[in-house]
C-alpha cells in the first residue's frame, strides 16, 4: 500500500507540476500577447503619425508652393515640346522681369498669382503677352482720378452704326478715322449714333454685332496727334477764313484755348496761318497753292521740332488740349468705370485697307480695289528726324497705357535698361470693379507699372 501511496504521490506532484508549467505557459503567452499588442499600438500610432505628417506636407506642397509646381510644370511641358520656356530676368535693382506667356496664363488662370508678392503686382514688358491687341483691353484697367480728362465720352459712346450689316466702328481720332468713316458712309449704311453702356453690350452680347476700332503705334500716332492739335489750336483758328464754315472746329478752339496758353513757346513768332506755312511749306509750293503744302515733305528746319521737344518735356499726359491728344486706350473704355469697351476685334492702323476688305468680306459686302484711299493724306509738319531720343523715350512713358494695355511692342528707342527712363507693365491683383464676376473678391488687371 506505501508503494501505491507513493506511486500515487509522486503521480499528483507531476500533475502538479504539469499544471503549473501550464499555467506558467499560458500567463507566459498572455504576457507575450499584452507586448505585442502594445508595440502593435505603438506601430500603429507611429503610422498614422508619419501618414499624418506625409499629409500635411503634401497639403502644403499643393496650397504653400503650387505656383512654384505649376511653373516647373509649364517649364517641363515646354521644354519637351522643343517650345522656349518663361524667362525671368533680374534687373540690376534686384526686380524680376516676367514673361509675356507666364503672365498671360496667370491671366487665364492657368497658373495661380503668386502667394509670396507682397506687393501684388507683376512686372513685364510691353508687347510680350500672346493675346491681341482686343484680347488684353479686355483686361486693362483705367485709373479715372488721372486719366478721367483723357476720356472724351462719360455716359455715352460716339460710335457708326450698321444695323444693316450689324458692324459697330469706335472712331479712334489719328488712328485711320477719316478712312474708317468713309468705309462705314458708303459701304456698310452707317451713321453716327450716341449709344448708352446696356445699349452697347445688348448690341454686342445678345445681337451679335461687331464692335471694331483701328490702333497705331502710340510713339508714331503722338507725333500726329501733336500735329494736327497744333494746327487746330493756333491763334489762326480764332476768326480767320478757314474757320468760316467750321463751326464745330472754332467752337473747340475757344474751349480748348486755355489749356495751350501754359505753353507760350508753341505759338511764339507765329500769329497767322501765313506765318506758320512759310515755317514747314516750300516756297514754290507755297506760291503754287496753299493746300499743296499738305502733300510736301516739311522743310522746317527743327524751329518747330524744338518746340515739340519743350512741350514733350513740360507735358504730364493728365489734360491734353486738344481731343487728339487723348489715349486709345481712353477712347476704348466707359467714361463712368473706366471698364473697357466689349471690342470684338482692333486692327492696325498701318494695315487699315486690308482690315477693312477684312471686315466687308465677313460682312458680305463688297468693296472695289482701291476705293479705300479716301483718308486724308496730310505730310507732317514738324520735323521728326530732329526729335531726340530722349523726347521719343519720355513720349514712350506718356503713352505707357497703350503700349500695356494694347499690347504695343515698344520701339527699339525706348528699350532702354535706365529704369528712369524705361516703361513696364504692371499685372496688379485689384478689388473687383463694378460689373465683373460677382463670386471674386479682387480681380487681375493689367496696365503701365510707373502709375
Amino acid at each position: 500500500m506505501i508503494n501505491t501511496m507513493n506511486t500515487n504521490g509522486k503521480s499528483n506532484r507531476n500533475k502538479s507540476l504539469t499544471n503549473a508549467s501550464n499555467n506558467n505557459s499560458a500567463g507566459s503567452m498572455v504576457r507575450d500577447s499584452a507586448t505585442n499588442t502594445f508595440w502593435l499600438g505603438h506601430r500603429a500610432v507611429l503610422g498614422c503619425l508619419v501618414i499624418g505628417t506625409f499629409a500635411i506636407s503634401l497639403s502644403n506642397l499643393i496650397i504653400g508652393h503650387r505656383d512654384y509646381y505649376l511653373s516647373s510644370v509649364y517649364q517641363r511641358e515646354h521644354y519637351s515640346l522643343g517650345l522656349p520656356t518663361f524667362q525671368r530676368i533680374t534687373e540690376i535693382n534686384g526686380e524680376t522681369i516676367y514673361d509675356g506667356e507666364y503672365i498671360s496664363r496667370i491671366l487665364h488662370g492657368e497658373l495661380p498669382f503668386p502667394l509670396n508678392n507682397n506687393l501684388q503686382r507683376l512686372k513685364f514688358r510691353p508687347g510680350s503677352l500672346p493675346l491681341s491687341s482686343a484680347q488684353s483691353l479686355q483686361k486693362c484697367y483705367v485709373n479715372l482720378t488721372r486719366y478721367g480728362n483723357q476720356i472724351p465720352d462719360k455716359t455715352v459712346m460716339l460710335a457708326s452704326v450698321s444695323d444693316t450689316h450689324k458692324l459697330i466702328y469706335r472712331n479712334i481720332p489719328k488712328s485711320s478715322s477719316s478712312t474708317a468713316r468713309h468705309a462705314m458712309k458708303d459701304y456698310f449704311d452707317g451713321n453716327d449714333r450716341r449709344m448708352r453702356h446696356n445699349e452697347l453690350e445688348l448690341a454686342v452680347y445678345q445681337l451679335n454685332y461687331s464692335l471694331v476700332s483701328f490702333v497705331r503705334d502710340p510713339l508714331n500716332r503722338f507725333y500726329s496727334s501733336f500735329d494736327e492739335s497744333f494746327f487746330r489750336l493756333g491763334p489762326w483758328m480764332g476768326d480767320s477764313p478757314l474757320v468760316q464754315n467750321k463751326p464745330a472746329v472754332r467752337k473747340s478752339y475757344f474751349q480748348n484755348k486755355y489749356k495751350v496758353d501754359k505753353y507760350p513757346y508753341l505759338y511764339e513768332g507765329l500769329p497767322t496761318i501765313g506765318h506758320f506755312r512759310e515755317v514747314y511749306c516750300p516756297p514754290d509750293e507755297l506760291k503754287l497753292s496753299p493746300m499743296a503744302c499738305n502733300n510736301v515733305p516739311s522743310i522746317e528746319n527743327g524751329t518747330l521740332a524744338h518746340r515739340f521737344e519743350q512741350f514733350v518735356r513740360d507735358y504730364d499726359g493728365s489734360d491734353p488740349f486738344d481731343v487728339h491728344m487723348h489715349l486709345q486706350v481712353s477712347n476704348l473704355v466707359w467714361g463712368v468705370t473706366g471698364n473697357p469697351l466689349p471690342v470684338t476685334k482692333l486692327y492696325n492702323s498701318t494695315e487699315a485697307d486690308k482690315g477693312w476688305l477684312d471686315i466687308a468680306r465677313e460682312k458680305g459686302v463688297h468693296i472695289p480695289d482701291g476705293e479705300l484711299t479716301h483718308g486724308r493724306r496730310i505730310t507732317r509738319r514738324f520735323n521728326v528726324s530732329k526729335v531726340s531720343d530722349a523726347t521719343k523715350r519720355k513720349i514712350c512713358r506718356l503713352m505707357a497705357l497703350d503700349y500695356c494695355c494694347l499690347n504695343f511692342e515698344l520701339p527699339e528707342v525706348c528699350r532702354t535698361a535706365d529704369e528712369d527712363e524705361a516703361v513696364y507693365c504692371a499685372l496688379d491683383k485689384i478689388p473687383k470693379r463694378d460689373g465683373y464676376n460677382n463670386d471674386a473678391l479682387y480681380e487681375l488687371v493689367v496696365q503701365q507699372w510707373s502709375i
